[in-house]
């Protein structure tokens, strides 16, 4: 893959994890109540994705048991959202291999998060990406960032 276009799709991927975590931030914020000043900087922005799920889910949970089909709807994003997780872990924090002389290979991606599996450590993992891997994950994470958007104002109408 072209430089370009890879460190395109890279910048695109941040972009779109980044809005997403935020408007999970922004469901959050109106899941536990709007009034307080102290929520969004003290504990809200300084939750990361495994933990910002959770607590959406569990508050969700209480806020919402009236509204059950909004219930539902969200904890339906929430679960795409977590199965995303791990590759959105892998692609912003993983080391980035480019075969410049190739423009047609795939990318490499390594993590070197310790994993025990098959019983044993494995201390390197290694995954590959093709243009159209990329850009399929991106319009998945377009679409999941829709969905929270439109249950954001779904959440703002009630």
């Amino acid at each position: 893959m072209h430089k370009e276009k890879l460190y395109a799709k890279i910048g695109e991927l941040t972009i779109q994890f980044a809005t997403l975590e935020h408007r999970l931030q922004a469901v959050l914020k109106m899941l536990i109540g709007q009034d307080s000043t102290l929520i969004g900087p003290f504990f809200i922005h300084e939750l990361n994705l495994f933990v910002l799920l959770r607590k959406v889910g569990q508050i969700a949970r209480y806020q919402l048991k009236d509204d059950e089909r909004l219930l539902a709807d969200l904890e339906r994003a929430l679960k795409r959202i977590n199965a995303m997780r791990d590759m959105r872990n892998l692609l912003v924090h993983g080391e980035w291999h480019i075969q410049a002389d190739c423009p047609s290979c795939p990318v490499l991606v390594r993590d070197f998060k310790m994993k025990y599996e098959d019983d044993q450590w494995q201390e390197l993992t290694e995954t590959t990406f093709t243009e159209k891997q990329l850009t399929q994950f991106i319009r998945r994470l377009e679409g999941t960032g829709q969905e929270i958007e439109h249950l954001v104002r779904r959440l703002a109408e009630r």
